[in-house]
């Protein structure tokens, strides 16, 4: 009930984003604090409406003070995967922007998908480690871009790049260190588009290539 009042307090929080295709329609960005996911989600979303659904919004929501502790995120996390279900059984596109940088993390997000019937998009963002200094610097000295919730540092990054664990199977790669996120929003788009088509034939199976790497996984003798 706890986690059902939580969910449902903050969905209430949230914009609605129109109908855009039966069973919904998912984007899973992967990638650490500083490397401008949030840019490029800014810039995609007059090209196509969706709900952004933020660890670091919902974590404020959640709390005034975040901590950052275990505990936190896996709430943070369980809140925003329901939130997602939710919003995908109504048809919406979503945008989960996390770090999501644990393979255990993103699988689950699939099977979340994979019950509603949604095809998935992963976008993996980076940038130069000299760019993400600069830009968590500016962030804790107030240079914010509007809307950055963020209060991961220097500190949070260099333990999440030990942690972070290498996506298997297909993605898109998007680099922010010299590119305009206008640009990389434009490649973003295409991609988003060109996998619900893919998942078009069968709104069971979240693309061709997921499904494989799903067929592989479950295959005793695989």
């Amino acid at each position: 009930m706890y986690l059902h009042r939580i969910v449902s307090d903050i969905d209430d929080e949230l914009p609605q984003a129109p109908f855009a295709r039966e069973n919904g329609s998912l984007l899973m960005l992967v990638g650490l604090p500083g490397v401008g996911k949030s840019s490029i989600v800014a810039e995609l979303l007059p090209r196509l409406p969706a709900l952004v659904v933020s660890t670091d919004n919902v974590r404020v929501l959640m709390r005034n003070q975040p901590t950052y502790t275990a505990a936190e995120r896996m709430l943070v996390y369980e809140v925003c995967y329901a939130l997602i279900e939710a919003r995908l059984r109504k048809g919406q596109r979503v945008i989960f922007d996390g770090s999501n940088y644990q393979a255990a993390r993103r699988a689950h997000l699939r099977q979340v998908a994979q019950r509603v019937g949604a095809p998935v998009a992963v976008c993996y963002v980076q940038a130069s480690q000299e760019v993400i200094w600069e830009r968590l610097q500016k962030r804790n000295s107030g240079e914010r871009r509007p809307g950055d919730l963020s209060d991961a540092d220097w500190s949070v990054y260099k333990w999440m790049v030990e942690a972070q664990e290498p996506i298997v199977g297909d993605h898109l790669t998007l680099d922010t260190t010299a590119t305009l996120p206008d640009e990389l929003a434009n490649r973003l788009y295409d991609y988003w588009l060109n996998e619900e088509a893919n998942a078009a034939s069968d709104p069971d199976l979240q693309s061709p290539s997921w499904a494989r790497e799903l067929s592989r996984a479950t295959d005793p003798g695989g």
